[in-house]
């Protein structure tokens, strides 16, 4: 790896460098059709290198899998932390869980886990330990604070995650990963966001919010 200053990687940089290169190879070749020598290959090196730093490409998918839901996750979860109403939190909060899972980056993780798993099991096992058991967490938390301030009513926070991640992998999520959507409708994007949100405060919502989106979404 090769620095602007001419010094040495740090580990941690030559890391990075190979979870970058794995990533662009898992994603462009598929899980079976990338291999260690591949990698290793690609990153001009050996494989005693790379092992050095991996000692399997399933080590390695893993790793790969969490740095990228890790940074997804830095990114969709700063609306937990925005202050003001909690129907404006709960849009904002779908609008970005939607936007990342209608991603091109997402996609292409999602259809290579689909095309991937039935031979290679440990590739889904490794997305729903990482990927959506974390993402439950993380929304299990905000709702638990929620319910905690009277904002919703008293249910288990992480039915209530579960539910909205449902929610925000509907239509529009399948439309994208069959391609027959390629590009996002941002009209469209917008009015499922509202779809999205006011099913969720009519349903888990404290009285006066599950009231207001009742009438807004005609339940």
């Amino acid at each position: 790896m090769e620095l602007a200053d001419s010094r040495r990687a740090t580990p941690d940089e030559r890391r990075n460098h190979i979870l970058d290169i794995a990533y662009a190879a898992f994603i462009r070749e598929g899980y079976a059709g990338t291999s260690m020598s591949r990698i290793a290959a690609l990153l001009g090196g050996s494989k005693t290198t790379l092992y050095n730093y991996f000692d399997s490409k399933k080590e390695l998918f893993v790793a790969v899998t969490d740095r990228e839901c890790a940074k997804l996750f830095d990114e969709i979860f700063v609306a937990t932390e925005i202050a003001g109403d909690f129907r404006d939190r709960v849009h904002e909060l779908a609008r970005r869980l939607m936007g990342a899972m209608l991603g091109e980056e997402m996609i292409a993780a999602y259809r290579l886990i689909v095309a991937e798993s039935g031979r290679f099991p440990e590739i889904g096992h490794a997305m729903h330990d990482i990927a959506l058991r974390r993402g439950t967490q993380h929304l299990a938390a905000f709702f638990k604070r929620a319910i905690e301030c009277g904002e919703m009513r008293e249910v288990n926070p992480k039915m209530a995650a579960e539910q909205f991640l449902d929610l925000t992998s509907g239509v529009l999520h399948k439309l994208r990963l069959w391609n027959v959507m390629p590009a996002i409708d941002p009209e469209r994007m917008t009015a499922e966001v509202d779809r999205i949100a006011s099913t969720f405060l009519a349903a888990f919502g404290n009285d006066v919010y599950s009231r207001e989106a009742r009438k807004y979404s005609g339940y």
